[in-house]
């Protein structure tokens, strides 16, 4: 057996696995998350940074040194199905697919924002919100920080479900290294002050091209996991009306769509407006956001299968 052949020998097993990890165990603990490993690598190249003077340049080196390594990872997990026991390879394999998506973490990550807006503590709302978004929640009225959980939910079934997935797809569990690798260190140093604009240029195009096709296809699950819980009439139409309304080429297709599906107007203050003949989300509507957000996952995890079947 050649490696390409190698690459997709269990991938339907193993995508399995992964998804039952990730239910049951939600995230491994940082010292254990090859995502964490992931960050420190780019934390070591940040430190690095400054001895150079083109800070551009030194960011296209750090997105081939993180993709390039986290792939060739990705080479090496595969490669035990030569060494190892059948039952091991998959556990193996499984649990590193599983460090590139968060589909409990996903569902889970705004209950407590909801929990504190209902009842009655939007202090404490505010508070958890700054780990979710990055954007000043001080004197956020209790509609935006609905709003603002809402959009983090719907975008980030783009970053943490849909792309990796999409990219397993396409180059097995290497490919899904490499996405994440990729996304990491968006989400590290892909900022446009004054400390990372230029080293982090390279970190937000890439991630931006990658996310190109999966952000649009992010409609089409929706819009299908809206059959169940929402209006998925409604979410094309406002997705095809609002998705260039945000700054990123991507995050507005799955956010427009999401506040299509649930017939509210999603809005970053001073930004962008989603589904402006709507009213702003009450705090229960997070909830909503977490069904369709999930039948979306699912839809998807299930059409991945089929397709590796195929």
């Amino acid at each position: 057996m050649n490696m390409p052949d190698a690459i997709f020998t269990y991938s339907i097993e193993v995508l399995v696995l992964a998804i039952a990890m990730d239910i049951l165990f939600g995230e491994p603990p940082g010292i254990l998350h090859p995502v964490v490993w992931m960050g420190k690598g780019i934390r070591s190249l940040q430190g690095l940074a400054s001895k150079f003077k083109d800070k551009r340049f030194f960011g296209m080196f750090m997105v081939a040194a993180m993709t390039g390594t986290s792939f060739l990872a990705g080479l090496l997990v595969v490669s035990t199905q030569f060494i190892l026991p059948k039952t091991i390879t998959l556990l193996v394999m499984a649990y590193f697919l599983k460090s590139t998506f968060s589909f409990r973490m996903l569902l889970t990550s705004g209950n407590g924002i909801m929990a504190g807006l209902v009842s009655g503590h939007p202090d404490a709302a505010r508070d958890d919100l700054k780990a979710l978004v990055s954007r000043d929640t001080a004197g956020m009225d209790e509609p935006h920080m609905a709003s603002a959980v809402i959009e983090s939910v719907s975008e980030n079934f783009v970053d943490t479900i849909l792309s990796p997935l999409f990219f397993y797809l396409i180059l097995g569990l290497p490919g899904a290294l490499a996405y994440k690798a990729v996304n990491t260190l968006d989400s590290m140093v892909g900022y446009r002050n004054r400390e990372f604009v230029e080293l982090g240029w390279a970190s937000a195009r890439f991630d931006d091209i990658l996310n190109w096709i999966p952000a649009r296809l992010s409609l089409i699950f929706i819009v299908a996991g809206a059959v169940f819980t929402g209006s998925p009439v409604n979410a094309i139409r406002t997705c095809l009306k609002d998705r260039g309304q945000t700054p990123s080429p991507n995050s507005g297709w799955p956010m427009a769509s999401a506040a299509g599906a649930l017939g509210v107007r999603l809005e970053k203050q001073g930004h962008y407006v989603l589904g402006e003949n709507s009213g702003l989300p009450l705090a229960t509507d997070i909830a909503r956001a977490n069904k369709l957000v999930g039948m979306a996952s699912v839809l998807l995890f299930m059409f991945t299968a089929v397709v590796l079947y195929l």
